[in-house]
């Protein structure tokens, strides 16, 4: 006589079988990201993001960051947003990797978290560095305050 299937039994093949769907389905559409996207090398889960128990300015913060999409000077060009600044207090123009390069921003390099062993010095490295800080969004958060890149250096 065969033995019936279990409740425990049929969660597991459900399981097996969803993950199975879920990464097809990324990899489907993982091939269509733009390039910038791919540069930071964010992987497809199905869980509560930390990244949303940032404050809603961090997230706003990270977003942009993540999708190029915000008070960038190639943002406001093509948009032609005409009652903007271009350039961050330290007269380099505002690109997403910027707040990683700024001279401003090593002033307060002792306390950066995760810090590299020396600065970012371009923008593979700046890209890396942040990277890094996004995957642990409280340091990225962390990042933010002890630079004050947002608040006090590169305003809008």
């Amino acid at each position: 006589m065969a033995s019936e299937p279990t409740i425990s039994g049929i969660h597991s093949v459900f399981q097996t079988l969803w993950k199975g769907v879920q990464s097809q389905w990324w990899t489907a559409r993982a091939a269509k990201l733009l390039t910038w996207y791919k540069k930071w090398g964010l992987s497809y889960e199905v869980k509560p993001l930390p990244e949303l128990d940032l404050p809603q300015s961090t997230l706003h913060h990270l977003l942009a960051l993540c999708t190029s999409h915000g008070d960038f000077s190639w943002y406001h060009r093509k948009f032609s947003h005409m009652d903007t600044t271009l350039t961050c207090s330290c007269g380099q123009p505002k690109m997403p990797e910027h707040i990683a390069l700024c001279r401003k921003t090593r002033t307060a390099f002792c306390f950066w978290p995760q810090k590299p062993p020396t600065p970012p010095t371009n923008q593979g490295e700046g890209i890396d560095y942040l990277k890094c800080l996004m995957a642990k969004p409280a340091n990225f958060a962390r990042f933010l305050r002890v630079t004050e890149f947002y608040s006090m250096i590169c305003t809008r």
